[in-house]
């Protein structure tokens, strides 16, 4: 359960960054050791508790994102004061608690958009270090994969996932995240073996049904794919299509596998 949010009123003691010093300037580790209001904000929460550290971010956090879009639309609308320089979403509320996980997923976002892969990799890692009971950790850390997956970093959401079911095993959307990574890297056999132990965790999941499907229709595995997705299909809800879709994929590549054999008799 989270902590409630302090007050108004309550947070208004809080340090205030003041500096220009932005994440266009310097990568977070560095910044959050060099701007003034950055360095305040961690030496006034390192002695809270933690409740009192996640309450602040939380609402630094929100007030941020806030800002931002209030900012883009001033800016829309030609106000030259939106162009003063701010911190961006998350910084201030990672530098408050350096666990929160919404920050370390946006923060990290914008290191790799800025073209610091490493410091990207450096923050989203730290995601698969956190307690299973940590709000949210499974969508967050499936966020952190997709934006990696959407710029065709193959490597990095490999390196993301597998270090995550190092410390989350029992976690079977880890374990699809490592096979479907696997699967784009062309490693079939170990994308077929990380599916496996996706279901293993999840056995009557027609997600995970699916996903071994997959990975053995790409490995070729016909005839175990064919009655893995089936029984996909026999527990999908009916908004849930990719099984039968699957299946109607794993037919027609069976089809033109068979096709030459026709030719020849």
């Amino acid at each position: 359960m989270k902590a409630p949010r302090k007050s108004r009123t309550a947070q208004q003691n809080v340090p205030r960054p003041s500096d220009r010093l932005t994440l266009r300037d310097l990568p977070f580790a560095q910044l959050v050791r060099s701007h003034p209001g950055l360095v305040a904000a961690r030496r006034h929460y390192a002695d809270k508790s933690p409740a009192e550290r996640r309450a602040a971010a939380e609402w630094e956090y929100d007030g941020a994102a806030a800002a931002e879009l209030f900012s883009e639309a001033l800016a829309r609308a030609g106000h030259s004061d939106a162009a003063e320089r701010r911190l961006e979403a998350g910084v201030s509320a990672l530098a408050i608690d350096p666990r929160f996980a919404p920050a370390l997923l946006t923060v990290g976002s914008i290191e790799y958009q800025l073209g610091r892969v490493d410091a990207a990799m450096e923050l989203f890692l730290g995601l698969a270090a956190l307690p299973a009971d940590e709000p949210d950790l499974v969508e967050v850390i499936d966020q952190a994969g997709d934006f990696l997956l959407d710029r065709n970093d193959f490597d990095n959401a490999l390196k993301l996932y597998e270090t995550t079911v190092g410390h989350h095993a029992d976690t079977a959307s880890f374990w699809s995240g490592v096979g479907y990574c696997l699967g784009r890297l062309g490693r079939k056999a170990e994308a077929v073996a990380a599916a496996r132990r996706a279901l293993a965790l999840e056995p009557s999941s027609a997600v995970r049904l699916n996903d071994l499907g997959w990975a053995l229709l790409e490995a070729q595995s016909y005839t175990e794919a064919r009655s893995v997705l089936e029984q996909a299909v026999a527990l999908a809800p009916a908004d849930y299509e990719l099984p039968r879709a699957n299946l109607r994929q794993l037919e027609e590549r069976s089809e033109q596998k068979n096709e030459p054999r026709k030719r020849q008799t």
